[in-house]
């Protein structure tokens, strides 16, 4: 929602510090102009401790969502779930099986990000076929299909890094629907915090326990993702600079 922050300009600086507001909390930003876009990547942080009187509505928690669903995958397979946890009893057992994080209970929704595991890329799986179908002229053509099938297969065997599995491949996916997921909330004044820290079988366990037909089978658990508003002050942003990290071949 465009109301949930604002910026401004303090004429007092020399190249005017830009003042982001998010309820009780502003801070600056050093520069003369920044768009929206560039406002929201200031604005994200890794939030540590969310205030538990405040939620997400859901119309902007949907947007979320689909900046995750719309993300791009290595051919377009989309290798991805999301479970959403907004259940208190539920983030307290998370908490539990992620070394006690505040931010786990205290968010107002709680993403648990899962990759699809090697055994739904098969040339003969359900899931496989069904994703490539979708970019065939005609998707009932089990011929199409398994040539298609079989250049991702090739590519599994022959394409990746040395040491990397299909398991591997597709837990990386899962990274870019997390980004975008960040970045769509902080675009909105919402806050996150990814958490790779937890305790991988407790959170099966959990997932197990309340999804019936969760099965780690087929999924692992990639990453998870806190959402909410922030309580504290957002503390500095250490990034190393442009010219440390990147290298231009011209």
């Amino acid at each position: 929602m465009d109301n949930l922050f604002w910026f401004m300009y303090d004429v007092s600086h020399p190249r005017n510090d830009a003042i982001i507001q998010s309820g009780t909390m502003e801070f600056k930003i050093l520069g003369d102009f920044m768009d929206k876009l560039s406002l929201a990547f200031e604005f994200r942080h890794a939030c540590k401790r969310f205030d538990e009187s405040k939620k997400i509505n859901h119309a902007d928690f949907e947007t979320i969502l689909e900046a995750g669903r719309l993300s791009p995958s290595s051919f377009g397979l989309e290798p991805w779930h999301f479970v959403v946890v907004d259940n208190a009893d539920i983030k307290a057992e998370l908490r539990a099986a992620c070394y006690d994080q505040e931010q786990v209970t205290s968010c107002s929704h709680f993403v648990i990000l899962l990759y699809r595991k090697a055994n739904n890329f098969t040339l003969q799986s359900p899931y496989l076929r069904q994703a490539v179908a979708r970019t065939v002229p005609d998707q009932n053509d089990e011929t199409a299909i398994d040539i298609a099938s079989q250049d991702f297969l090739n590519y599994i065997t022959h394409g990746l890094g040395e040491g990397l599995s299909t398991n591997h491949w597709s837990e990386m996916q899962g990274y870019i629907p997390a980004a975008n997921m960040m970045t769509t909330a902080a675009y909105h004044g919402i806050d996150s915090c990814a958490l790779g820290g937890f305790q991988y079988p407790k959170v099966l366990s959990i997932l197990e326990k309340h999804i019936p037909s969760f099965s780690s089978e087929v999924f692992g658990v990639g990453l998870c993702l806190a959402f909410g508003y922030r309580i504290d002050e957002q503390p500095p942003h250490i990034r190393w600079s442009l010219q440390d990290v990147t290298t231009y071949l011209s």
